[in-house]
């Protein structure tokens, strides 16, 4: 009933615009919209999606969102995956991100990297299933050996420290006593701050990055109410390392995120924790 009524809707609404010019609805016309009617009703014509939760539950976002509409990949994103200047500039996932993600408002680039990553799992599992092998090393010997996970295992980090008002979080320095104020960083600005340390260190030949400076010096807000730029490049500069590590860890400790610590079971039984480390092979396993 519904089916017919969308067609008799579009069919008379065609033909009162078109009785004010004297053009009658053809019998092509009347095809036209039982085919188009035909196509929008077909489940098997239409992209479906879930509903998936973000792990930092919309707080660090101006609209607020906890949950994006996200699209089942398709055998037209395979071919998305698999294109070499994407995956050449480090590119694919954002691409693929901006196709699947159907909630409107959302920037890709201004997601935090926690909630990508959510959103990534729910792409591969439902698109390659929940088993995923992995080579880990037994903590007892260090000897690595191949076992299958379950991904569904994998759970939201628990999150018991919330930021203030303006997404912000407050941290004291042990080393020099001082109060700062740090915010994490969305993914966009971290890729943004890589490439930079790449560069830096490509124009001037250095032996390494300084990428874990940069990020670093990007997420502090202010130190002892202090918020020019310049003090604080300097101050991080002149940083002792329990302080840069007390900061590192501070934004470690509140980032929502997929918690990729997951027990492991060795050949004779033998249970641990460990870290699971994501492949290359992730969204094409060769279980």
């Amino acid at each position: 009933m519904e089916k017919k009524n969308k067609l008799s809707d579009a069919i008379n609404n065609y033909s009162e615009l078109n009785s004010e010019i004297g053009s009658p609805l053809t019998p092509e016309q009347i095809q036209f919209y039982q085919n188009q009617t035909n196509t929008e009703t077909d489940p098997d014509l239409i992209m479906s999606y879930e509903v998936i939760k973000l792990p930092s539950k919309g707080m660090f976002y101006p609209n607020k969102i906890s949950e994006v509409n996200v699209e089942y990949m398709t055998s037209r994103d395979e071919d998305l995956l698999t294109t070499p200047s994407l995956i050449e500039n480090g590119t694919v996932l954002d691409v693929l991100l901006r196709r699947k993600i159907k909630s409107s408002g959302i920037n890709v680039d201004k997601l935090l990297a926690g909630d990508r990553n959510a959103i990534i799992l729910f792409l591969r599992t439902s698109s390659y299933g929940s088993d995923y092998s992995v080579l880990v090393n037994d903590p007892r010997t260090g000897v690595p050996f191949k076992t299958t996970i379950n991904l569904l295992n994998l759970k939201y980090k628990e999150i018991t420290e919330v930021p203030d008002n303006l997404g912000y979080f407050d941290v004291i320095l042990p080393m020099r006593n001082k109060p700062a104020k740090i915010r994490l960083l969305t993914a966009g600005e971290d890729t943004m701050i890589f490439k930079q340390a790449e560069a830096l260190k490509e124009a001037y030949g250095d032996d390494f990055s300084s990428y874990n400076t940069m990020k670093l010096k990007s997420s502090i807000i202010s130190i002892n109410n202090n918020t020019d730029r310049i003090y604080i490049d300097k101050f991080v500069d002149a940083m002792p390392a329990l302080d840069a590590y007390t900061i590192r860890k501070k934004i470690l400790d509140v980032s929502p995120d997929v918690d990729m610590k997951y027990e492991f079971t060795a050949k004779d039984g033998y249970k641990f924790t460990s870290f699971l480390e994501v492949g290359t092979d992730f969204f094409f396993p060769n279980n």
